[in-house]
């Protein structure tokens, strides 16, 4: 098993090319069952959930070596819990509203975290012991997955939630027990896998494995 990191390669990178820089060791607070990060093009940062560390991480975007974050939302008022069972494996970002979304599940084998099952939303700056802003949880939410994955419609205002073979969607602002606005499910779906979802353009795109080709929904 490789240790922890990021790498970052051209964008032409061809078969066995190695990185043109990674970001990676103590400093970092980069941890093992991070399987999904964010970027933020607006403000050039990278964002990192450290499941092992209870932590985010924001970098900047040229970050490079054992550079430490810029800033670390850490600690009680967080309310992050750490897993080793993928409960809390990716995080998105939101560049145009200056947020941060932490998707936080039941993990693999139901172990999860010992918190709150839902969408933890923080400011982007935010830094040290903050609490979130927002959390989106409970019965009437309908999130209920191992491995949660949120993407952010900024030009519907939405909020898409991949939980339990379902796309969940809310408004953006959502907060506390509040019923998704609409739920695409069934099997005309086609399923809905692992992998990280993204919102380009104002279509939803999924990616459940490497091997799959991309899916595009439209949202009306």
């Amino acid at each position: 098993m490789t240790h922890p990191q990021i790498a970052a390669f051209a964008r032409v990178a061809k078969e066995n090319e190695p990185p043109v820089r990674t970001i990676e060791g103590h400093k970092t607070l980069i941890s093992r069952t991070m399987h999904g990060f964010s970027y933020d093009p607006i403000h050039d940062e990278i964002v990192v959930n450290s499941p092992l560390s209870q932590a985010i991480l924001t970098f900047r975007g040229d970050a490079n070596g054992e550079q430490p974050p810029i800033r670390v939302i850490q600690g009680p008022k967080t309310r992050i819990l750490g897993a080793d069972t993928g409960a809390l494996n990716t995080v998105t970002a939101d560049p145009d509203h200056n947020e941060i979304f932490l998707p936080v599940g039941t993990g693999l084998r139901g172990r999860g975290t010992g918190g709150v099952q839902g969408v933890y939303v923080f400011d982007r700056l935010a830094n040290g012991d903050v609490a979130p802003k927002r959390v989106l949880a409970g019965p009437d939410t309908l999130i209920n997955s191992p491995t949660p994955q949120v993407a952010i419609d900024s030009m519907r205002n939405l909020l898409i939630v991949k939980s339990g073979g379902a796309l969940l969607i809310f408004n953006r602002e959502a907060d506390g027990n509040t019923k998704p606005v609409r739920v695409i499910k069934g099997p005309k779906t086609g399923g809905f896998g692992g992998g990280q979802i993204a919102v380009p353009a104002g279509e939803f795109r999924l990616k459940s494995s490497p091997e799959e080709e991309d899916r595009t929904l439209e949202l009306l």
